[in-house]
């Protein structure tokens, strides 16, 4: 217990004072730099704008996904059973998306319009306002002489263009609600809403696509073999009715004439069978489709901010102010010969 009450560090007030009058021109002087600097610094930093965006994905139920349509379906001799749902990306994946390679690629050939009416593409954008039209050193443009293939193959300077951008672009989801929340912040109001848009855009895109591309192939897959047994089958119902007028009389009855009209109508039946069966797998691919394509809602559009997001003046003059005034006590102390007297144990 009383090793406790020695390590207690006592401060002597009155002698602090003193010491802080006695040298209260060097403290103002620390003081005044520091917030001088907080100043310049607060200034110096270029205005960023931020648009915000909210996305609300639709949530299908698991037992009951195909609805009202089991009826209709059923009608139409479809077995909704069948239909098993493909698994979509998972919604805690979303904000991976739009910190991909290709996002930030494409993003940098999108055309944008500035404040000013002005169009040109996000690399234009890029270069003019952040990278402030430095000339750009030639070793960043290089890049591996190689072809690509299954793999990308950038320069430096699209590197550092996207670990900016990733700071810069931000998607959050609500795991309660299901809400998907992108932010981006620019240096032009409008270029951030437009960019906020563009990545609304390109992620509720790339999960439909995701969703719904195999079964696009598979619905084209079965239109082309469909048209096909079409063709066949009436071919053979054609052929079946051409035969029938040929031997309409009852006493026409030849051997050979019977195996003729066998293999026809068993062609005929064979066709009939196998273009309803395709024409019914047609028709679930169809529904199978329209029920897995996923349907996003836009909650909050991105708006073009009127007041800026950055930099945040007056915190940065607190944090200097406050840095300043610690720096000058601490000075003071270690400026003080006896400052042992004034912080004791």
């Amino acid at each position: 217990m009383e090793d406790l009450q020695n390590n207690i560090i006592r401060i002597n007030f009155q002698a602090f004072l003193k010491a802080i009058w006695k040298e209260k021109y060097y403290f103002l002087l620390i003081f005044i730099l520091f917030v001088s600097l907080g100043l310049w610094y607060a200034f110096y930093l270029p205005e960023q704008f931020t648009s915000e965006g909210k996305i609300l994905p639709e949530v299908q139920s698991k037992n009951n996904k195909f609805g009202g349509l089991s009826g209709l379906a059923s009608l139409a001799g479809v077995d909704i059973a069948t239909l098993e749902g493909t698994e979509a990306i998972r919604p805690d994946l979303y904000p991976d998306i739009l910190k991909s390679t290709p996002f930030f690629l494409s993003l940098l050939h999108y055309k944008v319009t500035t404040k000013n009416n002005k169009n040109l593409t996000f690399e234009q954008f890029y270069h003019q306002m952040i990278e402030k039209g430095k000339e750009i050193p030639e070793r960043k443009n290089k890049r591996f002489p190689v072809k690509e293939n299954g793999f990308l193959v950038l320069n430096q300077l699209n590197e550092d263009r996207i670990l900016e951008l990733k700071e810069r672009i931000q998607a959050n989801i609500d795991k309660k609600s299901g809400i998907i929340t992108i932010s981006v912040k620019m240096p032009d109001p409008v270029v951030s809403a437009d960019i906020a848009h563009f990545s609304m855009v390109y992620l509720t895109e790339y999960i439909k696509n995701y969703r719904v591309d195999k079964l696009k192939k598979d619905l084209d897959f079965l239109e082309e073999r469909v048209n096909m047994a079409r063709g066949k089958f009436y071919s053979n119902q054609t052929k079946k009715a051409q035969y029938s007028d040929q031997f309409q009389l009852p006493t026409i009855r030849l051997q050979s004439a019977d195996v003729q009209r066998e293999r026809i109508e068993s062609e005929y039946r064979m066709s009939s069978s196998f273009y309803n069966e395709l024409l019914k797998k047609y028709e679930e691919a169809k529904i199978k489709l329209q029920q897995e394509t996923p349907v996003f809602q836009i909650l909050e559009p991105p708006r073009v901010p009127t007041r800026k997001s950055e930099p945040k003046k007056l915190l940065i003059l607190l944090g200097a102010m406050f840095l300043g005034s610690v720096l000058g006590l601490v000075f003071i102390l270690l400026k003080n010969s006896n400052f042992k007297q004034i912080i004791y144990s």
